[in-house]
């Protein structure tokens, strides 16, 4: 460190990073601190429902932040969406499902409609999933 007319410098050491880059959705659960040297790891985390994709890991490689990390988001899907689509869980009663990304989620049509031309079990991708709709 030098001081050069009240300016202070800081000489970054070879190899050191900034600090770690934010994820969407996402936080760092560990390694915070001031200054990250050569080899140096943050663990990141994703909150409830959510699954991590990647990681959980960013290393300090080259003054890089290295690691791919994705928090996916879940789905929901409530009465409400059910109703107007004319559908129903498959397998529970439950006002609404929260499911995680990838998770299926399976529909059957309200008593006396008809199934669509869209299939009844979806998946839940990034947060979408796509209901099917039931004809009277």
């Amino acid at each position: 460190t030098w001081i050069i007319e009240d300016i202070i410098v800081i000489e970054k050491s070879p190899g050191a990073c900034g600090k770690p880059p934010t994820i969407d959705d996402g936080i760092i659960l560990a390694g915070i601190k001031e200054h990250y040297a050569e080899n140096d790891q943050v663990t990141y985390g994703c909150p409830l429902y959510y699954t991590i994709e990647g990681g959980p890991y960013k290393t300090c490689i080259n003054g890089e932040w290295i690691g791919e990390i994705r928090c996916n988001k879940p789905c929901t899907v409530d009465r409400d969406a059910t109703n107007r689509h004319n559908i129903e869980f498959k397998y529970t009663r439950s006002d609404k499902i929260i499911t995680e990304h990838n998770d299926m989620i399976e529909f059957r049509c309200k008593r006396g409609r008809r199934i669509g031309p869209v299939s009844m079990r979806q998946r839940c991708v990034h947060g979408v999933v796509d209901l099917p709709t039931c004809s009277e």
